[in-house]
């Protein structure tokens, strides 16, 4: 079972500020919704591209296998996404949007 998303997002440089305040209110939705864990999300942030569009990167936990798709169907979320989606980074080689579910790989050292 998968349940940790990381999620990246191409975002344009002059809209990296909206896109923040947004992060800020998605996970607490999800989390009032308990459609997400307890274990609070990571963010990180790169250097923009020659496209303008800065790497954003969010990490999270699924409460349920569910979760995501009951997610979609929720108008506050949607309102987010939707808001979201106005600001990728047009162009450029990469996607605006992944999500990769992925569980924890035991390595030996």
């Amino acid at each position: 079972m998968d349940l940790t998303v990381i999620s990246t997002y191409r975002v344009r440089s002059d809209a990296l500020g909206d896109f923040r305040d947004l992060l800020g209110r998605h996970w607490p939705i999800l989390r009032e919704l308990e459609l997400v864990t307890a274990t609070p999300p990571q963010y990180y942030a790169g250097a923009a591209g020659d496209d303008g569009g800065v790497p954003v990167v969010e990490i999270f936990e699924w409460s349920s296998e569910s979760a995501a798709q009951q997610a979609h169907t929720h108008p506050a979320i949607s309102e987010i996404w939707e808001r979201m989606a106005t600001m990728w980074a047009p162009g450029g080689a990469a996607p605006v949007r992944t999500h990769l579910a992925v569980h924890p790989l035991a390595v030996a050292h």
